[in-house]
């Protein structure tokens, strides 16, 4: 491989690379020697502190395969068990009639909820203090799985932040400082350290920032959910970390070799997902990678291991793509290894009209496709997601670049569309939906699961659901009984009635990690006493605005 000069990764990132912008460091490894090592971009814009190679990142999930080799470690020792219950090594746990295994947990398979959408559910906001003992609490309250542990693969933060538990547990040691002992001062990683304390004054901490109207904020980090997530490192400790995978000096071959697995599901079906590592290929080639966003952090490491070559980035920039960035520069030192770009599919021009495919495909749960024609053109909708433009690329086959989605549709015999495909999932076609009769869905729901209330209420013939602190947002009508928002943690919700009079008795939120919540329709004037408390939003109804 021909190094190329600084000068063509610095163009990669001359967007953020200004004294106004926050950005990111940079730090590229090929077999063992550092080949590039920079940073682009502001760590502090009050402060006026440039990003340099001993800035100190939250990496946010790039912090699960340091929980995993932990984990690995334990296991090499015979003090955990891979495929043991994890009630064995914390008892307080649910009993959901189900047992969930510490692979379950490893490889995303347990159908645990993800505790992000889960708090957010609740009202908390994402820049809140999050810590470890509010998302074991909610843990202990969970009622349902998303799904039989082991059937299914859905990315879940919970699991991880349970293996730090149960590392704890174990080691009987902080995992904050069985992390200091076991590996970050073996390897010399100086600046490295999970986030337990978050006014923890830290020398070297980064900032990090969302554009908004033109103008940078900064975004509040109160983040302490180790295992899963709140690692902070400089490319400095993080160089040290990739060299201990190309030559191990921490780690026995068998911790390595777990290190190296590729996950599965109980009938043996092969995941991208390993041991806190995705399994990809790009180009042709390889790659162990793990992205993060956290905050307005944007980090991932990226390793093409037949080439000895990793890419680091870490970001402060919300907008910052770090995986496509890394990808970029990956071409730039291993293009000549690699195979064509993967190019989307070739639009075409519809065959048939566009208004062939309008309607509502409903996959179920969290998934449902509305298509629509606007003008001459055909727009998908799918929650959160606002409408974006849909491509022909074949015969009743069409292409949603922006959420890289292939539909396939069948036909009757009188040569209309009554089904969609994509992946596993199969959708029949509804009509749009026409006007809906909405006062009997008005009410106060209130989840067991959670402790918090929404009110259900109609204004201006919109369904508004007002939740914890205040906050409301807007509901589409799709299906009868089933409704849409652009809201991220409860996208789709769907109301049951009862058999015999048709009442409304509850609504099961629903989103891509946390399938079928339920809130129980309860009277305006009841008070809100079990589930889970928060201080700030166990309320009745009645409180609500």
């Amino acid at each position: 491989m021909t190094v190329p000069v600084y000068g063509q990764v610095d163009r990669i990132f001359r967007p953020w690379d200004s004294s106004k912008s926050p950005g990111a460091m940079v730090a590229v490894l090929y077999r063992g020697e550092v080949i590039h090592h920079k940073g682009y971009g502001m760590a502090n814009l009050e402060h006026n502190v440039p990003v340099t190679s001993a800035s100190v990142f939250d990496v946010a999930s790039v912090s699960k395969q340091f929980c995993a080799f932990a984990i690995a470690m334990l296991i090499d020792e015979g003090k955990i068990a891979l495929d043991e219950d994890v009630r064995t090594y914390l008892p307080e746990l649910p009993d959901f009639g189900r047992t969930i295994t510490v692979q379950n947990l490893i490889y995303h398979t347990s159908g645990l909820r993800d505790w992000p959408g889960m708090l957010g559910l609740s009202g908390r906001e994402m820049e809140d203090m999050i810590s470890m003992e509010e998302i074991r609490s909610f843990v202990m309250h969970q009622q349902t799985l998303n799904f039989v542990p082991g059937t299914k693969f859905s990315y879940s933060n919970t699991g991880y932040t349970l293996l730090a538990l149960i590392i704890e547990r174990v080691s009987g040691q902080s995992f904050r400082s069985f992390m200091e002992d076991r590996i970050f001062s073996p390897l010399g990683m100086t600046h490295t350290f999970f986030q337990d304390d978050h006014e923890e004054i830290v020398s070297g901490r980064v900032t990090s920032y969302r554009l908004q109207t033109g103008r940078f904020h900064r975004v509040g980090n109160g983040l302490m959910a180790t295992g899963s997530s709140s690692l902070h490192a400089t490319t400095d400790d993080l160089l040290k970390w990739v060299r201990n995978f190309e030559e191990p000096s921490l780690g026995t071959p068998a911790v390595h070799a777990m290190m190296n697995l590729q996950g599965h599901l109980g009938d043996s079906t092969v995941i991208p997902y390993g041991f806190g590592l995705v399994r990809g290929v790009y180009r042709g080639l390889k790659t162990h990678s793990h992205s993060g966003g956290w905050a307005g952090f944007r980090t991932v490491i990226l390793r093409i291991p037949d080439h000895e070559f990793t890419v680091i980035i870490l970001g402060n920039h919300a907008s910052l793509n770090a995986t496509m960035m890394a990808e970029r520069v990956a071409e730039h030192y291993l293009g000549a290894f690699m195979g064509p770009p993967e190019m989307p599919p070739v639009p075409l021009n519809f065959d048939q009209m566009p208004s062939d495919y309008e309607g509502i495909y409903d996959f179920g749960e969290a998934h449902i496709l509305r298509l629509s024609v606007n003008g001459p053109s055909l727009f998908a909708y799918l929650p959160p997601t606002p409408g974006v433009p849909v491509q022909s690329i074949g015969t009743d086959s069409l292409y949603v670049p922006a959420l890289n989605l292939t539909v396939a549709f069948s036909r009757d015999t009188l040569d209309q569309i009554v089904q969609a495909f994509t992946g596993e999932l199969a959708a029949k076609r509804v009509p749009l939906p026409q006007e809906l009769n909405l006062a009997p869905i008005e009410g106060c729901y209130h989840s067991r699961e959670l402790g918090v209330s929404y009110r259900m209420h109609i204004q201006d013939d919109q369904l508004i659901a007002t939740g914890p602190r205040g906050r409301s947002f807007e509901f589409s009508s799709t299906l009868e009984h089933v409704f849409t928002s652009n809201s991220w943690f409860m996208p789709v919700i769907r109301f049951f009635a009862n058999p015999d009079h048709q009442t409304i008795t509850h609504f099961e939120a629903n989103s891509t990690r946390n399938r079928k919540v339920v809130f129980e329709k309860v009277s305006y004037q009841s008070g809100v006493t079990s589930g889970l408390q928060h201080d700030h939003d166990s309320r009745s109804c009645t409180s609500m605005p």
